[in-house]
């Protein structure tokens, strides 16, 4: 058992050094980790496919780092959330971010400040602007947006991975069953949960930049393309279905 208030969870897979992308994101996290470390913030990272080395490059920075051993998209993010309620049974909040978000710990201890003052139960981040990323992601989240934004009746950047969540905000991932797919939406559809419930919700808007070297590798890459499309078929679908079920009539 460990002690902090505030502790970072993610997922990590090295995967194929000669693949340019996986390459280039796990520098990329190298940077994440580093930012996280420097503000006195634990890190429990769930991680597969990984050479000891790197392991041990993290370590150095401060993660703790834990062998995956579910599989499926969904299932290994709610082990990793799992896991880091149980090596920090005692945190007030925990932020759940992907490893090459390298410019968002800064955004951490401002929106857990916000979350203590309102007395939220989960912490959103919504971006003021895009540019930064690649069109075609850019447009991909911009979608979700405005699909989100329109049902539930306020401006929430819904496809926006990082959040921060209250040990009560957290059961209601962990309680996710996957109706929908169990992959990008895993994350998603208990925030719509969270907000029928009524649920004290903080959203933070954030000068967040995606890291340029990501943004050079991922433009125009037909698989990246192709990843945006399954991220929309899967998002947009189980996002409309959701909220349906959650305000269909008794």
């Amino acid at each position: 058992m460990m002690n902090s208030q505030i502790v970072v969870v993610t997922t990590f897979r090295q995967g194929n050094p000669q693949n340019p992308i996986e390459r280039l994101r796990a520098k990329v996290y190298l940077d994440t980790a580093m930012r996280i470390n420097c503000l006195g913030i634990p890190c429990v990272t769930l991680f597969t496919d990984t050479h000891e080395g790197y392991i041990t490059f993290l370590r150095g920075l401060g993660v703790i780092p834990v062998e995956q051993e579910s599989h499926g998209m969904g299932n290994i993010r709610r082990e990793a959330i799992a896991t880091a309620c149980s090596l920090f049974p005692n945190a007030t909040y925990y932020c759940w971010l992907e490893p090459e978000k390298s410019n968002l710990p800064m955004f951490i201890p401002s929106i857990v400040r916000i979350m203590y003052q309102q007395d939220s139960e989960l912490g959103l981040f919504n971006r003021t602007c895009m540019v930064s990323y690649p069109t075609e992601q850019a447009l991909t989240y911009l979608f979700c947006r405005t699909v989100a934004s329109n049902l539930v009746t306020f401006d929430i950047d819904y496809a926006f991975g990082p959040m921060v969540m209250s040990k009560r905000a957290i059961q209601y991932v962990l309680d996710y069953s996957g109706e929908y797919g169990d992959k990008w939406e895993a994350i998603l559809i208990p925030r719509l949960r969270i907000i029928k419930e009524g649920l004290g919700i903080s959203i933070v808007p954030i000068d967040f930049e995606n890291d340029s070297r990501m943004t050079a590798i991922e433009s125009g890459n037909p698989t990246m393309v192709l990843k945006r499309l399954g991220q929309l078929n899967n998002i947009i679908p189980s996002l409309i279905k959701e909220w349906a079920s959650l305000n269909k009539p008794p």
